[in-house]
């Protein structure tokens, strides 16, 4: 019988977490080969930079999975900030590499916020990320690194939260889990190519 333990990230893993956010959104399907680690890395260490609570599943001592999440404490200036560090970066890259892969990824972060606005709601936590590995799938460990972020804001007495997913993820996860979709919008890599469109969505919870 495989032995599933919750631990805290340590730095050793992020080569690890790293290749995982590789695999799980097939970077090098979409993303130009000397770009892939760059843009993942970006992706990643961006997540991780404003979570508080990262929690690494293991199946017998193997990493199989992560969830990252935050209890949100940025003040009215530093989210200010960092909306503008994205528009700043987007009109760089509209300068320097318009059209590219980065570009649009820059795109769909802010993105995200306009979903957090439309959603109309206020959340004091969000959840960031959650992965499990594919030959660890159905064992339930998803569910156990949600339960255990859930318990988490618990703890801290944070009753509701939020997260940004997409149709390339699986999202009906999150429904199982009774999550509330508040909002969505259609996202385009190419002009209005139906081919290229993917759906952002902003969920909710309250514990």
């Amino acid at each position: 019988m495989m032995e599933v333990n919750l631990r805290l990230m340590q730095t050793s893993d992020y080569e690890e977490l790293l290749k995982l956010v590789i695999v799980t959104w097939d970077y090098r399907s979409w993303v130009q080969p000397e770009l892939v680690y760059p843009m993942a890395e970006f992706f990643l260490s961006d997540l991780l930079q404003r979570s508080d609570h990262i929690v690494i599943a293991t199946v017998d001592g193997t990493l199989a999975g992560v969830c990252a999440g935050d209890i949100i404490d940025l003040t009215k200036l530093q989210s200010f900030s960092r909306r503008q560090k994205l528009k700043a970066l987007g009109e760089i890259l509209q300068q320097t590499e318009k059209d590219s892969i980065f570009e649009k990824y820059i795109q769909t972060l802010a993105l995200d916020e306009v979903l957090l606005r439309e959603s109309k709601h206020e959340f004091p936590a969000s959840l960031n990320l959650l992965i499990v590995k594919e030959e660890y799938q159905g064992l339930g460990i998803g569910s156990k690194l949600y339960r255990d972020f859930c318990q988490y804001l618990k703890n801290n007495d944070v009753h509701s939260f939020y997260l940004y997913t997409d149709d390339s993820s699986d999202y009906r996860f999150y429904e199982h889990q009774k999550m509330e979709k508040l909002a969505q919008k259609d996202f385009y890599w190419k002009p209005k190519q139906r081919a290229e469109r993917e759906t952002y969505f902003i969920y909710g919870k309250y514990i």
